[in-house]
C-alpha cells in the first residue's frame, strides 16, 4: 500500500504544461511542469540547481496565473535528454494557496470529463 504523506491532493497532467522558473532571483528559464498541488509542484528542466535553493515558479492553470515562491526539495537526474526532475515546496500565504487549490479542482473536474484541450 502506498504511504502518501502529502498534505494536499496532487494534480498530474496528461501532458506537461509550460512554465518558467527563476532560481535565486535569476533570469526566467522555461520548464515542463508535470504535477502541481497547493503545496508544491514537480518539473523537468535542463538547468542544474542545488537542493534548498530559493525558486520562483510562473505558470497558468485555466484562468489563473500564478507566481509562487518556494524552495527545491527534490532533485533527481533523468536519463532522458539530460534533464533533471525537481520537486518544489511552496512558501505562500493562505489566500494564494486557496486560489491555486480552487483552480486545481476545476482543472481536475474538466480533466476527468475530457473537457480539456491540453
Amino acid at each position: 500500500m502506498d504511504n502518501n504523506r502529502r498534505e494536499f491532493f496532487r494534480l498530474w497532467f496528461d501532458d506537461s504544461i509550460e512554465g518558467q522558473v527563476s532560481v535565486n532571483g535569476g533570469e526566467l528559464v522555461p520548464v515542463k511542469i508535470y504535477n502541481v498541488s497547493a503545496g508544491g509542484l514537480g518539473f523537468y528542466s535542463t538547468i542544474s540547481s542545488a537542493l534548498n535553493e530559493v525558486i520562483t515558479c510562473h505558470f497558468k492553470i485555466l484562468e489563473g496565473s500564478f507566481v509562487l515562491a518556494g524552495s527545491i526539495v527534490r532533485k533527481i537526474p533523468r536519463k532522458e535528454k539530460d534533464t533533471i526532475e525537481y520537486g518544489v515546496e511552496f512558501s505562500v500565504d493562505q489566500g494564494t494557496s486557496s486560489e491555486l487549490f480552487k483552480q486545481l479542482n476545476y482543472y481536475q473536474i474538466r480533466q476527468r470529463k475530457g473537457l480539456l484541450a491540453e
